[in-house]
């Protein structure tokens, strides 16, 4: 188990405010926090938290918008980043900040091991290459943010871009009992169905022209001279596996509800009172976003994070 690297949380957060350019754009930066001054309940703040956790210092980016309502428990969104980016690069772009706080939830993003999360025997990077336990540190993240705000922990949700989205589905596989539902982008699930899995709602949303994680199939490892590194698994494939993961009926999706920029497909009948759906985005390349971040995104013609959110936001483990 880590260890967090302060004597109390309040000390780590005033000692956070003195980064400049902690979170990427002035919308977002913690310089904000001057008209949000620290109260006992944590309302209003916008912070970095550190723990040692297998000799490695992991830290994560808190906001609690001033929207919420400290009365009540709220939800909590964990927003996952891609191979290469960091928090503050996720944050810009999949701007679940601003659906923190129209919605009043506590919002997240973790920063991986030199910009990677290691998701399987393959992927991705020096997580993979240590074999780092990315896993084991999330959820002791997600313990300490439990303590030190009021977490409804029945509705704890995934997302995440990329390798950041497949790092999202691993965690539902492995640790399904955590987590209320999952909609990410831009990646699979990577690993075998856990035994002990209990189905969750899981939603991908996938651009149709991504040139990284193709929609029709992928390439399981990086070396692309190597034939036998293709793996026939793509989009629908990855609809197909979570649906059989999650007991849903019949053999194809029993909605398809399509629209000018996007389609959805869904299985609605499955265990659990759970969904399983993939949003196929017309025009989208590996960045599915609104927003550019190393790649086009997808013109502004689709709300993507507003996808995500609508869909987990329908879903609580209390009434699975």
């Amino acid at each position: 188990m880590g260890k967090v690297n302060h004597a109390t949380i309040l000390s780590l957060i005033l000692v956070s405010m003195a980064f400049s350019g902690c979170i990427g754009s002035e919308d977002n930066s913690v310089n904000d926090q001057d008209e949000n001054p620290i109260t006992d309940n944590f309302q209003g703040l916008d912070y970095v938290e550190c723990l040692t956790h297998e000799e490695l210092e992991r830290c994560w980016n808190v906001f609690v918008p001033s929207t919420v309502d400290l009365s009540n428990e709220v939800p909590m969104i964990i927003d996952l980043h891609g191979a290469t980016l960091t928090m503050e690069d996720q944050r810009n772009v999949s701007q679940f900040d601003d659906i923190a706080e129209e919605n009043g939830v506590i919002a997240v993003w973790p920063q991986g091991f030199d910009n990677y999360w290691n998701v399987s025997g393959e992927c991705c990077g020096t997580a993979w290459e240590l074999q780092l336990n990315d896993t084991g540190f999330l959820l002791e993240m997600i313990d300490i943010i439990v303590l030190n705000h009021s977490i409804d922990e029945d509705r704890i949700y995934l997302t995440g871009w990329s390798n950041g989205c497949a790092m999202s589905q691993k965690l539902a596989n492995k640790h399904s009992e955590r987590f209320a539902a999952v909609a990410c982008m831009a990646h699979y699930l990577l690993n075998e169905p856990n035994p002990d899995y209990s189905p969750i709602p899981i939603m991908e949303i996938h651009g149709f022209l991504d040139q990284i994680v193709w929609y029709a199939q992928y390439w399981r490892t990086m070396d692309l001279t190597n034939p036998t590194s293709l793996q026939e698994h793509g989009a629908i494939q990855n609809l197909e596996l979570w649906a059989e993961m999650n007991g849903c009926q019949g053999n194809s999706p029993d909605t398809n509800n399509p629209s000018p920029f996007y389609s959805v497909q869904s299985f609605t009948n499955c265990d659990n009172d759970s969904e399983v759906s993939l949003v196929t985005i017309y025009a989208a390349d590996h960045n599915p976003y609104e927003e550019e971040q190393g790649f086009t995104g997808n013109g502004g013609t689709v709300d993507t994070n507003q996808i995500a959110w609508d869909f987990m936001n329908r879903f609580s483990k209390s009434q699975a």
